[in-house]
């Protein structure tokens, strides 16, 4: 004969506290999306990426970092984001066809010679090609970002990047502002100077 206890609770498995759900360490968005964003504000949209990436790491990776600084001065931080997101996509086996470092140094190498070519075209009468192949050092850090942010958005269980795919209405705001920016760059390269 068998006894039941009408006031002992129910047994049950219990969830472990040991193992809490996985948080997304890293930041997603669809690659469309982020090359759009990155075209029409110059790859000033680079400044909002990175910060994204590290306040994830921060957040949800335990990284004792400042996120705004680390967007900030970008090209000094940006080997350790793109190997940290390298080495967390070979820990989960993903196959991941690029390098950190060979990634890192084309970016900072495109950003900086953007930045020497714009201040040497200043100082020349043929403004025009100077200014189109600072344009051009500008838009090429572009690929490194969209490579790595493919890895981080499978990474994240979402390889198309569809949580973050629709554009905001302050994304709007930066796509306007960039065409109305783009449509004055154009006028100005292609106008005879006087």
């Amino acid at each position: 004969m068998t006894t039941d206890n009408l006031y002992q609770a129910p047994e049950a498995p219990l969830l472990s506290q040991d193992e809490p759900e996985e948080a997304l360490q890293l930041f997603t968005t669809q690659r469309r999306k982020m090359i759009i964003l990155s075209v029409c504000t110059l790859n000033m949209y680079s400044v909002y990426w990175f910060y994204k990436h590290w306040t994830a790491q921060r957040i949800n990776g335990g990284r004792d970092c400042i996120p705004v600084l680390r967007a900030i001065f970008q090209i000094f931080f940006v080997f350790s984001l793109f190997s940290t997101i390298k080495y967390d996509a070979e820990f989960k086996k993903l196959a991941v066809a690029w390098s950190a470092g060979w990634l890192a140094a084309f970016y900072i190498l495109c950003t900086i010679a953007g930045s020497i070519i714009e201040r040497f075209g200043d100082n020349t009468q043929n403004l025009s090609s100077y200014s189109l192949i600072s344009l051009v050092c500008y838009l090429l850090p572009i690929i490194p970002l969209v490579l790595v942010q493919q890895t981080a958005n499978e990474l994240n269980g979402d390889p198309k990047g569809l949580k973050n795919a629709t554009l905001s209405w302050q994304n709007w705001i930066f796509i306007i502002l960039g065409i109305l920016w783009w449509l004055l760059v154009m006028v100005g390269l292609f106008l005879p100077s006087a």
